[in-house]
């Protein structure tokens, strides 16, 4: 948790002096730790919010200069505990409780926001002449030309990782390609994850009551027939939640929503494989009633339309994407993904009842 103590004496001044600004902790105690582990859980997402305004850590002047982040807690938290050593004022900006990326893709970090902030601030006289330093993932949202001539400062775009702030204060604000590089590994793709399989609860209930529909009628049999149905509708979700960000990157093809479909088709493809003699011997077993082969198309339409929608939905964590470029897929992809989970929950309907009838002895 951030302790907001305000200043009383600072950077020379005298109480009666005393700016509205804000000490900022640059060490991380344990609850803020714990607090980021609910947060990546999905847990407390609307309560994950810096209030706005000007922060300030070690003892900085005139001539320090100003880090513009944006005012969603686990960006605030990636930048203090790299401030240990650093003089600077920290103007944090109201996102909505939105990461930098994100916030500059949807308008809410632009230069208007930076400007009001700035205006409304201490700034003007603590620190008239510094520089503002906006983080680079902020560069598609912010036009800095604008920003420098509405603030009459110097704008600088920082490097991607807070971890690299102090070289990069430490050499006069100056930037290396490594420091320009936006990696995007594993790791990083990997730590959203856990957010998204929170969210997807209502899926994996949905997907175990489709299960327990299509294995009907209940008898022999239908026990393994919603098990297997089950494995292939709960591992379509599991693959595209999170084999999708893990391969995002092998995946053939420039659009998300593509790229989620050829990652479906292959895990339905070694799933339909390996349990082939399995659907087939319930089929002829049970003479077509519920055997689970007729299934197999319908459920690839229905499950490829909801992975496809995940992948798609993965562009918001993504750093390689644009606002204008999404807004585009989606008016491409979303109606064919809307087609396809109707075509599927249609054909499985009929299966279904087709089958509940024949084993009521109706033809």
């Amino acid at each position: 948790m951030l302790r907001a103590v305000k200043t009383t004496i600072h950077a020379g001044l005298t109480r009666r002096d005393a700016p509205a600004a804000i000490r900022l902790e640059t060490r991380l105690l344990p609850r803020d730790r714990l607090g980021a582990l609910a947060l990546r859980l999905g847990i407390g997402r609307d309560r994950a919010v810096v209030s706005p305004g000007l922060y300030y850590t070690g003892n900085p002047g005139p001539e320090s200069p100003v880090l513009v982040t944006a005012n969603y807690r686990l960006t605030v938290d990636a930048l203090r505990r790299e401030l240990g050593r650093v003089c600077a004022w920290v103007l944090v900006i109201d996102t909505g409780g939105i990461n930098v990326w994100c916030a500059a893709g949807k308008g809410s970090f632009n230069a208007r926001g930076v400007v009001s902030y700035v205006s409304r601030s201490d700034l003007d006289r603590l620190a008239p002449s510094a520089p503002l330093v906006l983080p680079q993932l902020s560069a598609s949202g912010v036009d800095a030309h604008a920003l420098a001539g509405d603030t009459g400062r110097r704008v600088v775009f920082g490097p991607v990782y807070a971890r690299d702030l102090p070289r990069f204060l430490e050499s006069g604000l100056r930037k290396d390609e490594s420091m320009r590089a936006v990696r995007f590994t594993a790791g990083e793709r990997l730590a959203l994850v856990p957010v998204e399989l929170m969210h997807s609860g209502l899926l994996y209930l949905a997907a175990l009551l489709l299960s327990a529909l299509v294995a009907l009628p209940s008898g022999p049999g239908f026990l393994s027939r919603a098990a297997l149905t089950a494995a292939y509708l709960e591992g379509s979700l599991l693959v595209a939640i999170a084999g999708f960000p893990l391969l995002l990157p092998i995946l053939p093809g420039r659009l998300f929503s593509v790229r989620g479909v050829v990652l479906h088709g292959v895990w339905s493809a070694a799933f339909f494989a390996i349990t082939k003699q399995d659907i087939d011997a319930q089929g002829i077993a049970l003479h077509g009633i519920a055997g689970l082969a007729p299934f197999a198309v319908p459920l690839f339409l229905l499950s490829g339309g909801v992975t496809s929608y995940l992948a798609l939905n993965f562009t918001g964590s993504s750093t390689f994407t644009s606002q204008r470029g999404v807004e585009r897929e989606v008016k491409k992809s979303v109606p064919i993904m809307i087609g396809s989970v109707a075509a599927g929950l249609l054909a499985s309907a009929v299966l279904v009842i087709r089958n509940l009838l024949l084993a009521g002895g109706i033809r």
